[in-house]
């Protein structure tokens, strides 16, 4: 027990691994304890510990002394339980900690940790330094291959670990490139194959439909032929994701393009002032103006009489004086003139205004960065020669004057509008020149390049030009002489002012309200029409024809038929061609308005006579006059083979019964009178006869 006491005073218990050696080593001590009670002697040292079975024996000191173990030497305590670098912090998260740990040991914890099946390819190596706190199990993962410079692809309940090249690779085998078709309808295939080359893979291709042919020049032989009609369309090679991406962008790209309508106003002003003053002084010795017996429409053109022989008495002895400046002065205004014996005397003023304004207002729709043009004027044709060694060609050429608008516009941010403009005003004539003709022109005009606001009115041109000029004409010296001079000179004055401006008003178009303007201003051209037949004669036969018309609608609304179907027959007299007029009377009668007539041409109906051949049936059942108002009549697949299909009409107003007829005008018995015809109520009548006075026959006006 001494031996026992002194090893446990002697050591430390650090573990439950010591206190299991210290129990294991107990029993042995007792046992030895209760065979030798005395205490041990130097001498027997051994007999008292006796050495196992094939170990050595102690060797004893040299001096004598006892083998005992060194007090001050502690007993040695097992290492305690690592602690693990994937833990859950709390359920769905983990912490992580890893010190140079290899890739394939720390995939193996977190899958351990997270219940995942990862596996690795051979090239997954390295090691892995992180320290992630309260992480899920994705971005423990992504957070560990991404610092090796891995990937990994789950497939089901399997986490496939690689490298990218190893990825990329599978992709590419799994990969199947697919064709698609893209219809576009704004944007041109060219224009869209340039665009989504950015979104195609290297193994894309794409083709496309031919392009559209360009302008609309006149051409008698050009008529497109066989040449693509439909929409532009691209057909794209591509892979799945590449091709998502394509679309994506034409649905960007292939959108309706905006409209602008460019109001220009353009007004010229010419104002011309012309003062002339001129006299005239004529003397002629000898001759007695007013025994010449002559006549002058107020003394301008002055006509002689006979002259007699006392007229002249010595006609050598005749001299004259005279001065000639009215004739340069434009006839009109105010001429004065004196005449006695042998001098007349003739003063002539003239002052004349003009002023003339011209105002042109085009306005014109063009589709954003397209070009427009307008031109509103005359084209006066000249000939033009050419001639050569042999020969001499002659080209007939025009020259076009009157309002003429260019135009492209280019829609920006914030509602401005950028404008290339080119608005012209002009006249001119082609003018004859000896043999030949030239033309001649006066032009305002302006080409520019600007920037508006949407609805915004901006001067994009201006001139003002005045001119004045002062003519004298007059005879040397005397005309020089104050006051007393203006008896022998002229005098002109002209002063012309020119004056011109252009304005512009450019306006993004919105459609859907846009459209309901341009309807109004449609149904405004119509009133115009209307008031101007109004303004015509009122016997004229279409103002009485429409009276009729008129008429008959308003006895269809009274539920007066035959007077209805009467003032139709009668506008008809006056106008057959009416439509409106023929097609309510095929609705009054249901018979069509060529029923009783026959038919004029044997070759018209040819198509209509091999499509009814085909079928089988007669071919009078769909011309004229056999042909039924209501296609509904005909076997349907008649109408399908010809393409008929009823009128879509509303129902006519007032009560509905049999066909109307023309009424008899002659008298009919009381029994048979109705408020259909006329004479079925005496009051009525009168009435009528004091509404409508114009709407009666002659037979009911003698009735």
């Amino acid at each position: 027990m001494n031996r026992v006491g002194r090893i446990y005073s002697g050591g430390h218990v650090l573990c439950v691994a010591a206190a299991a050696f210290l129990l294991a080593v107990c029993p042995l001590a007792i046992a030895q304890e209760s065979a030798a009670p005395d205490p041990p002697t130097p001498a027997a040292p051994e007999a008292a510990n006796p050495p196992a079975d094939g170990q050595p024996k102690p060797k004893a000191p040299p001096d004598g002394s006892p083998t005992t173990q060194p007090k001050d030497k502690p007993a040695q305590s097992a290492p305690a339980p690592a602690k693990s670098p994937v833990r859950m912090s709390r359920p769905g998260t983990f912490d992580v900690n890893f010190l140079g740990t290899d890739v394939r040991l720390a995939l193996r914890l977190l899958g351990t940790q997270g219940r995942k099946n990862i596996i690795a390819t051979k090239e997954v190596t390295g090691t892995v330094t992180a320290d992630l706190y309260e992480v899920t199990f994705k971005e423990a993962l992504e957070a560990v291959l991404r610092s090796g410079g891995f990937v990994y692809q789950q497939k089901g309940n399997f986490i496939h670990i690689m490298t990218r090249k190893q990825l990329e690779d599978i992709e590419k085998s799994q990969r199947k490139l697919k064709v698609q078709i893209f219809r576009l309808a704004y944007v041109t295939a060219f224009d869209a194959k340039t665009l989504i080359g950015p979104a195609l893979s290297s193994d894309g291709l794409v083709e496309i439909t031919p392009l559209a042919a360009v302008g609309i020049a006149a051409s008698g032989t050009d008529t497109g032929g066989e040449s693509y009609a439909a929409d532009s369309i691209l057909v794209v090679r591509d892979y799945e994701e590449n091709l998502r991406r394509v679309a994506e962008i034409l649905r960007e790209l292939d959108v309706k393009p905006q409209q602008v309508l460019i109001d220009v106003t353009l007004l010229r002003a010419t104002l011309t002032e012309n003062n002339a003053l001129g006299v005239d002084f004529n003397t002629l010795a000898g001759i007695d103006f007013e025994a010449m017996g002559s006549t002058s429409a107020g003394g301008q053109n002055m006509t002689t009489g006979t002259i007699s022989g006392t007229a002249l008495p010595n006609s050598t002895a005749l001299s004259t004086l005279r001065t000639d400046f009215n004739s340069a002065i434009d006839a009109g205004g105010m001429t004065i003139g004196f005449i006695a014996n042998e001098a007349a005397f003739f003063i002539r003023a003239l002052e004349g205004v003009t002023d003339v304004t011209v105002l042109a207002n085009p306005k014109l729709p063009v589709v954003n960065k397209q070009r427009g043009e307008i031109m509103v004027g005359n084209r006066d044709g000249y000939l033009t020669t050419t001639i050569t060694e042999t020969v001499a060609t002659q080209t007939v050429q025009f020259l076009e004057t009157g309002t003429r608008l260019v135009v492209r516009p280019f829609i920006g941010r914030n509602g401005y509008i950028r404008l290339e403009i080119h608005p012209e005003d002009s006249s001119g004539s082609v003018v004859p020149v000896g043999n030949s003709v030239l033309p001649s022109e006066t032009t305002t005009e302006v080409t520019s390049n600007v920037l508006v606001r949407d609805g915004h009115t901006i001067v994009i041109g201006g001139l003002f030009r005045e001119r004045t000029s002062n003519a004298r004409s007059q005879i040397p010296v005397l005309g020089n002489i104050p006051y007393l001079g203006m008896a022998f000179r002229r005098t002109n004055d002209n002063t012309v002012r020119e004056e011109v401006i252009i304005l512009l008003t450019p306006h993004i178009i919105r459609q859907e309200v846009d459209e309901a303007v341009s309807e109004m201003l449609k149904d405004d051209v119509e009133r115009f029409r209307v008031g101007q037949r109004k303004g015509l004669r009122w016997w004229g036969r279409n103002r009485i024809a429409q009276s009729h018309l008129r008429q008959a609608k308003q006895d269809l609304r009274n539920g007066r038929r035959g007077w209805t179907l009467w003032h139709v027959d009668m506008a008809l007299s006056l106008e057959p061609r009416m439509e409106e007029a023929i097609r309510l009377k095929e609705r009054l009668t249901e018979r069509t308005y060529w029923s009783d007539e026959s038919q004029y041409s044997a070759t018209k109906y040819v198509v209509q006579r091999m499509i009814m051949a085909e079928l089988g049936k007669p071919v009078e059942r769909v011309i004229p006059p056999r042909k039924p108002r209501d296609p509904d009549e005909l076997g349907p697949d008649v109408r399908k083979a010809l393409g008929i299909s009823p009128r879509i009409e509303d129902p006519l107003p007032g009560p509905q019964g049999e066909p109307a007829e023309t009424p008899n005008w002659k008298l009919k018995s009381d029994s048979a009178n109705t408020d259909d015809t006329p004479g079925g109520d005496d009051s009525k009548s009168a009435e009528r006869s004091e509404e409508e006075p114009e709407a009666r026959s002659p037979d009911e006006v003698t009735k």
